[in-house]
């Protein structure tokens, strides 16, 4: 996957779902997905599995095993099932996958899933890397065992979903996937918006996009350009809420560790370390510490056992809140004991967002040495190397995310 952000280019501007900010701008509605090559890593080598079935690359191989005889069909489909089953063993998902769809999952977005693999990859899919990453299954799924659905490019899956989403197939909804021949046309055909994840397939097919609307690199570069060029609604999606000031601290433990008295907090016995505030609007004291750079506090609560990661007002941690105001020590010491780079706060601000936001520099080296993934994504759906002014704290989050492969 590339990591520039200038690599993912919307498509014909004029007309459609890419209408310009004077015109109205189609509500983005549902999205689907195609599985291997744009959700998942392709991990299935189609020219062996041809050779093998004896079909020539210019064929589908689907429907030229359809037109076998009942014995050769059969020993082409257990050379199919035979590679499947392989491929779901080793079946990962490409990067930016899980965080797209918490995206669209955030703002109530509806997803659903066309592939030409089976339900038993599907279910696989579903039960090994969706939902223990806390997605809802897509929903329809349609795999090619729904024998009364044509399968791509024919739209008739694209028709049927629309049907169960209870809403009109056309440009509201948007069809994503890597192949420019049984994706975007398949899209097209049922007068969608199209959107290409060029992972390079597009080169072995002709090297066309297939006038897609949207072309990108990864998935994760997809949706700030959506929130572009679509009307995204629901309560996530309005103007940002201004909140006030958390409340003040209650509790012993709250009032030293916001005050910074580092000896205050040392008196206090262990229970009343762990003593949570009760009530909304309130912070723990780690969170508190954070907050105002004090290092002893954290220590001191850190070997109390205090949970490094709890949440406070607004859901942000304590490494939310150093990463927002640039305690860059205090932030050491957070992720030292574990803490976890990657929770947002309610309005999905990462504590890598906050950094390059507030241009803290050390604070973006700090999280990037750490771990913090470099393409999570704010409400607006972009990336911390989209949502910084500083072309030197973009370049190294574009680094790093470079070095890992992404």
């Amino acid at each position: 996957m590339g990591s520039g952000l200038a690599c993912c280019r919307p498509r014909r501007l004029s007309g459609r779902a890419l209408s310009s900010s004077s015109s109205r701008r189609p509500v983005l509605r549902g999205v689907v997905f195609d599985m291997d090559g744009t959700l998942t890593v392709p991990n299935l080598d189609f020219k062996e599995m041809y050779e093998r079935c004896g079909v020539a690359p210019s064929e589908d191989v689907l429907e030229a095993i359809a037109a076998m005889s009942p014995q050769k069909a059969a020993a082409a489909k257990a050379v199919i099932d035979e590679m499947e089953a392989e491929g779901r063993r080793t079946l990962k998902l490409e990067p930016g996958a899980i965080e797209f769809a918490r995206w669209l999952q955030f703002h109530g977005i509806p997803t659903a899933l066309v592939t030409r693999n089976t339900k038993t990859t599907v279910d696989h899919l579903h039960a090994h890397l969706w939902e223990p990453a806390g997605l809802p299954r897509f929903d329809p799924a349609i795999s090619r065992d729904d024998a009364s659905i044509p399968a791509k490019p024919k739209p008739g899956a694209l028709e049927a979903i629309a049907k169960a989403w209870g809403m009109p197939l056309g440009e509201e909804v948007l069809m994503v996937g890597d192949s420019p021949s049984n994706d975007v046309a398949f899209g097209k055909d049922a007068g969608t918006t199209t959107a290409l994840v060029d992972s390079g397939r597009r080169f072995v097919e002709g090297s066309t996009d297939g006038g897609a609307d949207f072309v990108v690199e990864g998935l994760h570069l997809l949706p700030h350009r959506l929130w572009t060029h679509f009307e995204i609604v629901g309560p996530n999606a309005g103007g940002l809420v201004k909140y006030p000031s958390p409340n003040p601290p209650v509790t012993a433990a709250a009032k030293a560790a916001a005050a910074g008295d580092a000896k205050a907090l040392a008196d206090l016995p262990v229970d009343q370390l762990l003593t949570e505030e009760e009530g909304e609007g309130q912070n723990p004291p780690i969170v508190w510490a954070a907050e105002n750079g004090s290092e002893e506090c954290i220590d001191i609560l850190l070997k109390a056992g205090v949970d490094v990661d709890k949440q406070g007002y607004l859901g942000a941690t304590a490494i939310c809140r150093a990463s927002r105001s640039g305690h860059v020590e205090a932030l050491k010491r957070l992720l030292a004991a574990g803490g976890n780079p990657d929770i947002p706060n309610i309005k999905r601000q990462y504590p890598l967002h906050f950094a390059a936001f507030k241009l803290n520099h050390k604070a973006v080296d700090v999280l990037l040495a750490h771990g913090a993934s470099t393409i999570c994504l704010d409400r607006k759906g972009r990336t911390p190397a989209e949502d910084t002014s500083d072309a030197n704290i973009r370049a190294r989050i574009l680094e790093a995310r470079r070095k890992r492969g992404v």
